[in-house]
């Protein structure tokens, strides 16, 4: 029951840290909330190379977990996060890119000192292996493959969104993850041979699964931290055995950004204000705990597609196609903004009809805030996103549907996206999305009358998707456009930042630049929330780079020790 190091949380990060310290012989656990995915029992639906079905499997998800998009009064609605071995990387849409120099550089220059561009570049090397590129960006001998959908296998729809990228002047890019700017690529993605690699499977191989020094504890969640003074002891957990109590001299934070400042407050480190209000007893006031939550905000738009111009379906990668461009907004960075092109929007009959293309800003400004709503582990924290509290993003949201709304018009697409409609990742599309018998038949009905008749199409888009709002009426109508963005602004379950690192001089700043939680000894963090700001990427490439680089950071100091 005593480890030199206790893992907590098996995501993205975890499983990088379990493998990578148990290496050398310590004695190492790694606690996950979820179900296990050992290599001989990796369920179907995790591996597909198309995440909809995993993405929507609730068993592998945190099901109480809700956040707050805008501060308008909304009732807060579910926030997809995973609780399962692997994390995000077992049921996302597995795109690997990893965001521009700059965003690192911004880091370093935040007071997050060594993770600067140079600094991380060779974590980002050394976690993969690039199956198409080589050069000084790649990495060849990791663990995670890094393929890339073919163009040949993109649908009629991405073909005519590629020639409306190439008629706005956004130039193809074969390398996404070569020279950041702007442009349109395939996408890379943590898949080989259709499947996906989750960091469960590409880490927690069956010959580190048998490292006699390795524990792995799934289905356990961690209540809180046990301390002697400031100094972490261990921690204690609740699973199929009761409640138990590990001992180790150092605790490392994996659980994510939204659980990592939660398990902190409840175990008293965070705001004194906000943790007496709930009678936890104070160990260290860390006023930057479960502050500065960020995410990409996001929206999107969707049109029919005749049956040749769909998604094929023995084509593996959901997202087929990813552009970056410059929003030119006053106090931004070029190329900030992003959109994902799908030739499928769902699993279902009806978002097999339905091409997509989701835009986001992918260097938000606004921050939001992660807050305990009582001191019970059982009890999720309240996530207040308070997206678009930055006029910023607002203002690029709008700009950036308009730009939509002018790729559609271009000939080349406008055959091929037929009826385009505003879209949303809303109550309603998410009760839609759900797997089971009745939306499939629902589903299934509603794609039969759409492929019937264009008029009975138009008729339906209308009144059961858009409530009779056409993109030509929000393109026409300032207004009604930010009314649309501000019901409708998603994420893109990129959330960082909620411990983020800094200097010393900084009172925000959670931890150090080695993970090292300030005002405690024995506890780090290695996952998305050390992150100053979120870069311009996908998440999860990154959430694995800080883990790689946070264990190396470990291991150098162990050897010293």
């Amino acid at each position: 029951m005593v480890f030199d190091y206790i893992i907590v949380g098996g995501g993205s990060s975890g499983c990088v840290m379990a493998n990578r310290l148990s290496e050398g012989g310590s004695r190492v656990l790694l606690i996950e909330a979820g179900e296990d995915t050992p290599p001989d029992a990796i369920p179907d639906d995790i591996l597909d190379g198309n995440p909809t079905r995993a993405y929507f499997n609730p068993d592998y998800q945190w099901p109480s977990l809700n956040s707050v998009p805008v501060r308008d009064g909304r009732e807060p609605s579910h926030y997809e996060q995973a609780r399962v071995m692997g994390g995000g990387s077992s049921i996302n849409a597995q795109v690997a890119n990893r965001g521009g120099p700059e965003d690192y550089d911004g880091w370093a220059s935040s007071g997050a000192s060594g993770w600067a561009w140079t600094d991380v570049l060779p974590y980002f090397r050394k976690l993969e292996s690039d199956q198409d590129f080589d050069g000084e960006f790649h990495g060849k001998d990791g663990p995670l493959p890094i393929t890339r959908v073919k163009r040949s296998e993109w649908s009629g729809f991405i073909t005519a969104v590629s020639e409306a990228y190439e008629t706005a002047g956004l130039p193809f890019r074969s390398d996404f993850n070569g020279a950041f700017g702007d442009g349109y690529s395939v996408v890379p993605l943590t898949n080989r041979d259709g499947r996906r690699v989750s960091t469960a499977i590409a880490y927690l191989t069956p010959q580190v699964r048998t490292r006699k020094n390795l524990t792995i504890l799934p289905d356990t969640t961690v209540e809180g931290l046990t301390f002697s003074g400031r100094a972490v002891t261990g921690v204690e957990t609740q699973g199929r055995s009761g409640r138990q109590s590990y001992q180790a001299s150092t605790v490392i934070l994996c659980a994510g950004t939204i659980h990592s400042p939660a398990i902190l407050m409840r175990s008293g480190v965070g705001p004194a204000e906000q943790l007496a209000k709930l009678g936890i007893p104070l160990i260290a006031d860390l006023p930057g705990v479960g502050q500065n939550l960020q995410e990409h905000p996001s929206i999107a738009v969707s049109a029919y597609l005749a049956p040749v111009n769909r998604m094929a379906p023995h084509v593996s990668g959901h997202i087929q196609m990813h552009a970056r461009y410059s929003s030119g907004v006053d106090g931004c960075p070029e190329t900030d903004m992003a959109i994902s092109a799908v030739a499928k929007s769902a699993w279902h009959p009806l978002g097999k009809r339905l091409g997509s293309l989701q835009l986001w800003v992918n260097r938000a400004y606004s921050t939001g805030a992660v807050m305990l709503k009582d001191r019970c582990y059982t009890s999720e924290p309240e996530v207040d996103f308070n997206w678009l509290s930055d006029r910023r993003d607002i203002d690029r949201l709008k700009g950036g549907f308009r730009f939509l709304a002018k790729l559609l018009k271009q000939e080349t697409l406008s055959a091929v996206a037929l009826d385009p409609f505003p879209s949303a990742w809303n109550r309603r599309a998410k009760q839609v999305s759900k797997i089971n018998r009745l939306n499939y038949g629902l589903t299934s009905a509603l794609a039969m009358l759409m492929d019937s008749s264009t008029g009975l199409r138009r008729s339906l888009i209308k009144r059961l998707i858009t409530d009779g709002v056409t993109i030509a009426d929000m393109v026409g109508d300032d207004d009604l456009l930010e009314s649309f963005i501000r019901r409708n602004v998603t994420g893109n379950w990129h959330p960082t930042s909620t411990c983020r690192m800094g200097a010393k001089t900084d009172p925000f700043a959670v931890t150090d630049a080695s993970g090292r939680v300030r005002n405690v000894s024995g506890l780090r963090i290695a996952d998305a929330s050390v992150m100053p700001f979120c870069p311009r990427a996908n998440t999860n490439i990154p959430t694995i780079m800080v883990a790689e680089k946070m264990a190396d950071i470990i291991l150098k100091e162990h050897v010293h020790d």
